[in-house]
């Protein structure tokens, strides 16, 4: 998809800079990747506790910081003269309650306004903050459009049966009421019987636990509420989704048109068609 601004050619972007706050896995690595690739200047912050230390070849500008150092990153974009910041990558939510985890004066003040510790909380404190510093936020999917589905319909080879597709519906409905309750993007259902929910602990781990406890035929749903922020938290499945569906016997996955991330989707699906998954765009 063209993201050239209207009336801005292509000079322009070569001189655009983009800020990147990095989380975990390797989507920052997908975004420095695609934004590069339209000319912007990526700068980067990188989470030591987290980040892939990979990312720092794929950006033109690497700054590391810990969780007690988080209070300088503003500082640390201004004098990049950065305006654009995008969010990409998990953070793990338990670290919000270790009672060793170091937190510099900044990132203390800010957590005693969130409303409790949830990573959601976290995550919409840090865009007001970054927004009250003068930071526009874009959407955390923007360079990699052509991998968010865009119409409803199966992807796969396989198409999920009539059970399924109840569950399929029963579970995108709970997991938009999850999300807008702040607890997670993931449930899976089997009979219409919720069997496991995600929270902290992420999907796969709530994949893992719906096998031991139902054992093969569970659906799983991801999808967020009608008033989720994408710019900091849009829905993700890529191949260690697919692998953990396999070894627990999940045999169906349903994600939501234009507000899930397939990584690298054509792989994906290869890899869901050979695992004889059914893949189902709600």
């Amino acid at each position: 998809a063209a993201l050239d601004p209207p009336g801005r050619g292509f000079a322009f972007l070569k001189m655009a800079k983009l800020g990147l706050i990095a989380g975990n896995r390797t989507f920052p690595i997908h975004v420095a990747k695609a934004a590069k690739r339209l000319g912007y200047t990526v700068i980067a912050v990188g989470l030591k506790e987290e980040t892939d230390p990979a990312l720092a070849d794929q950006v033109d500008q690497m700054h590391w910081v810990s969780f007690s150092e988080i209070g300088t990153v503003p500082d640390f974009f201004k004098a990049a003269q950065v305006q654009e910041l995008i969010l990409a990558g998990q953070i793990k939510a338990e670290r919000l309650l270790q009672n060793n985890q170091k937190f510099d004066g900044v990132a203390r003040g800010l957590m005693r306004l969130m409303p409790d510790r949830s990573g959601s909380s976290a995550m919409k404190m840090a865009v007001s903050f970054l927004e009250s510093k003068g930071f526009k936020l874009l959407d955390s999917g923007k360079f990699l459009k052509d991998w968010i589905p865009q119409t409803q319909g199966v992807l796969t080879q396989r198409v999920p049966t009539i059970e399924e597709q109840a569950d399929l519906q029963h579970g995108l409905e709970l997991a938009r009421a999850l999300d807008r309750m702040g607890i997670g993007q993931s449930i899976l259902i089997r009979h219409k019987a919720v069997v496991a929910i995600e929270a902290m602990e992420g999907t796969d781990a709530a994949i893992a636990r719906a096998g031991q406890v139902a054992g093969p035929g569970v659906v799983l749903v991801k999808a967020c509420g009608p008033d989720h922020d994408m710019r900091f938290d849009i829905p993700v499945v890529g191949p260690e989704t697919l692998h953990a569906m396999e070894q627990a016997g999940v045999g169906c996955l349903g994600v939501e048109a234009k507000r899930t991330l397939l990584f690298e989707r054509e792989m994906f699906l290869e890899q869901a068609d050979r695992q004889k998954l059914s893949v189902v765009v709600l």
